[in-house]
């Protein structure tokens, strides 16, 4: 059984949320469902998929607040994964009032993550790291099968996350890229929340915030 990987670039900020689906048992995930999910719906109908779970990096709203439209849409979906660290920021709105002026009313995650717990998706599995720093319960998702890592805002092309909003602290981002991220094999893929995807080798070589 394969994994398939698609991206789409979805809501105002241009969010990267990622579905993993297995190409045989048609089973999927979604990491971080954006607004106006709808190109995202579409291509699970087509594809005649069944969505089990979404795994949320941190809890800033432009990473989940596609999360009803996906849940009234497909019953399969269950379990909604967050580190609890940052089920605070979930429940005051994932400073979407900062941007909009106003918070949605969007359902809690049933699920919550510890620390170096494994996520098993039929015969795949993705470990979870912690990358506090962003937000205090930043995680990275990472699949080995893939040879690559679902990190959030952690982590850019020749960038980092902001650390000036809630929960933000750039001495402990860097640390945590250094010690979860950069340590992992530099072939290893990084599949960030906005913009392209990039390596941990060039991340190491050309990040301007590590040279």
């Amino acid at each position: 059984m394969t994994l398939q990987t698609k991206t789409f670039i979805l809501g105002p900020i241009q969010n990267n949320s990622y579905l993993i689906y297995d190409d045989q048992t048609k089973t999927a995930l979604v990491i971080d469902p954006a607004l106006e999910p709808e190109p995202l719906v579409e291509f699970i109908q087509q594809q005649s998929l069944s969505l089990e779970k979404v795994l949320v990096t941190h809890a800033h709203f432009d990473h989940y607040y596609g999360l009803p439209f996906l849940q009234k849409t497909f019953s399969t979906l269950k379990d909604v994964f967050l580190y609890p660290a940052d089920l605070d920021l979930w429940r005051e709105g994932g400073s979407a009032r900062h941007f909009f002026g106003k918070n949605l009313d969007i359902p809690e995650p049933n699920q919550m993550l510890s620390p170096e717990e494994v996520i098993v998706f039929g015969d795949h599995q993705f470990s979870i790291r912690l990358v506090p720093g962003h937000t205090n319960g930043s995680v990275l998702f990472y699949s080995s099968e893939l040879k690559g890592v679902f990190c959030g805002d952690a982590i850019f092309y020749h960038g980092i996350g902001r650390t000036d909003l809630p929960g933000g602290n750039y001495d402990l981002l860097i640390h945590s890229i250094q010690t979860q991220i950069f340590t992992l094999p530099d072939e290893t893929r990084l599949f960030p929340g906005h913009g392209p995807a990039t390596t941990v080798a060039e991340e190491k070589a050309n990040n301007p915030f590590f040279q």
